[in-house]
């Protein structure tokens, strides 16, 4: 971590001794490790903090994409539906744009000039 070797630690336990003195020592050493404990134990929970806050971003990000195909499925479909299924042909035979479609124009006339509907017979038995 700080890349401290054998030969600086003992100076600085020297240094330490000189400084403080024997008997304050103990207490300093406690001190010392309860403040590396609580830095290690803060540095542990913000690491632990930050990869959820990561996870989330990354949730938010496939779900953000997973949104965005389904909107662009949701246009490919509308697309889609504007097209008519089958293409409709003009009496010159050429295809009507999309989007038009045919419409009836009222009974159809058959080939002696009489309409569909007068053409059809009720069914044996009846009494119209």
């Amino acid at each position: 971590m700080f890349d401290i070797g054998f030969w600086e630690i003992t100076v600085i336990a020297v240094v330490a001794l000189l400084v403080v003195g024997p008997k304050e020592l103990p207490t300093l050493l406690r001190t010392v490790g309860a403040m590396v404990k609580k830095v290690r134990r803060f540095v542990r929970e913000a690491k632990a903090d930050l990869d959820e806050e990561i996870n989330k971003v990354d949730e938010l990000k496939r779900r953000m994409a997973k949104e965005a195909e389904i909107a662009e499925l949701h246009k490919n479909i509308e697309l889609d539906a504007e097209k008519p299924a089958i293409p409709v042909r003009s009496s010159t035979g050429n295809v009507k744009g999309a989007g038009e479609t045919r419409q009836a124009s009222g009974p159809e006339k058959s080939t002696d000039g009489q309409s569909a509907e007068a053409s059809v017979q009720p069914p044996y038995g009846s009494n119209k």
